[in-house]
This record gives structure tokens, sequence and C-alpha cells, in this order.
């Protein structure tokens, strides 16, 4: 019988000694995966910054080129000109003299152009991306306290917001709550051609009234055309000095939402 201070051969083969080196030990045991280190977000794709602000310059080029060539194409090129420019004033204004299809499939496309690429800035960058949108869209501000107190059921409040108001800071928003991307797509494309129908109801209702303000574009093309010119680049200026919009709003993407 072993006395008090033996240890039984048994429990000293099954015992490992305290000091065991490193490379006796199985580090795959205690592997950590790619997965246990996943950040909240998505990896951010290093081109996708630069992308995205070159595809706001671009939208912004065209949406300031229709609000200069406006005078002269809402008359002579309509379409072209909504697929630079679908804003309400544009829509109501080419709607006596356009047919219904095509612009229902331009305008669709054009308003709806910019909305995954602002949701996914939301997806991708989150409170960043909200904390962005408060300088470009200093309007939302209370939108963007509902997202970061988000609990869950903000997103349903976005699906009636996207309806409403498919607009840039809307699908950004919607993106960071992470509405689901069909849901997004199929409501914004739902608010989006509502817009539109709108927009000829009331051409339809006001169309005399609109008929006369072409003519009178038309009689004076030239000094639209040159004012339009003016507003837009003093436009344009003042926002980049500014740093405001979405025109100033590219040079800070990447300061404020790079890694």
């Amino acid at each position: 019988m072993a006395g008090p201070s033996q240890v039984p051969p048994v429990a000293c083969a099954q015992r490992r000694p305290i000091g065991v080196r490193a490379a006796e030990l199985n580090l795959t045991d205690i592997a950590v995966t790619d997965a246990d280190l996943a950040p909240d977000r998505p990896t951010h794709p290093p081109w996708f910054l630069p992308a995205a602000g070159a595809a706001i310059i671009a939208l912004v080029i065209a949406n300031n080129f229709g609000n200069v060539i406006w005078a002269e194409w809402v008359i002579d090129q309509p379409l072209q000109l909504l697929a630079l420019n679908s804003s309400n004033k544009y829509l109501l204004a080419t709607s006596v003299n356009t047919d219904l299809v095509p612009v229902l499939v331009i305008s669709t496309l054009r308003l709806m152009a910019p909305d995954p690429l602002f949701y996914a800035i939301g997806y991708l960058y989150g409170d960043r991306a909200l904390h962005w949108a408060g300088n470009v869209f200093p309007g939302i501000g209370p939108v963007i306290e509902q997202a970061r107190a988000d609990d869950g059921s903000f997103k349903w409040v976005m699906g009636t917001l996207l309806v409403i108001a498919p607009n840039n800071p809307v699908c950004l928003i919607a993106g960071v709550v992470r509405v689901p991307f069909v849901r997004f797509v199929s409501l914004a494309l739902v608010g989006t051609v509502g817009r539109i129908l709108l927009m000829r109801v009331i051409g339809s209702i006001f169309s005399e009234q609109i008929e006369d303000v072409l003519e009178v574009v038309a009689r004076y093309q030239r000094w639209f055309l040159i004012g339009s010119i003016v507003l837009v680049v003093g436009y344009v200026a003042l926002q980049a000095s500014r740093r405001k919009g979405l025109i100033g709003a590219v040079e800070e993407l990447e300061e404020d939402l790079g890694d």
C-alpha cells in the first residue's frame, strides 16, 4: 500500500510536466480562424472608396450638366435631358412632349443609379457612414439619430421612407440598418416609379401652363442658357469652397471612411 507521500504510477503517467516546451503543444488546437476575428462590418475593399468617389463625381457632373443645358434640351431632346437629370422640375417640364414608357424606363434608371452606391457605403461603413452623411445632408439629423439608436425595428420605418423618398441619405441609412438588399431595391423601385407617375399626373393637370412656360423658354432660350451656366458654376464653386454637399463631401469621403 502506497504511503502518503507516494504518487501512484498511473497518476504519474497521466500528469504532464509543468514546464512543457512550446514545441510539444499542438497549436492547431488553439488556432484562431479569420472568422473568429471578423469585424462587425464586412472587410472594406481597398478600391471601393476611390470608385465610390469617382461614381459620385460622375453623377454630380451629369446632374449639373443637365441644369446647364436644360433650356435647350427640354424642348429638343427631352429624353436625353432626363438621362442626365430626372429631378421633379424636368419630369414636369417634359411631361407634355414625351411618351410615358421611355420616360419611365430612362428616369427610373437615372433616379436609381446612385441608390446601390449609397446603400453600399452605409452597409460597409456603418456609424462612420452616418457621421459622413450628417455633414453632407444636415437636414436628416433626426433620422440619423434614430438609426444610431436602432433596436432592430428601425428597418421597418426605413421601408416607409424608401417608398416615400428613396433619395441618397435614405439609401445610405438603409444600408447602415441592414435592410435586406432585395427588399431595399424593391421598395426603392416602387417609390421611384410612383414619383415619376405622380409627376406625369401633375403634368397632365397643368399641361397648358407647362406649355406656356416652354414657349417662353424657347423664345429666350439663349438667355436661359447663359443664366443657367452662371448659376451652376457659381453654385459648384460655392459648394466646393465650403466643402458642402456632395461636391465638397467627395474630398472627405476617404478621410472620414478610410481605414
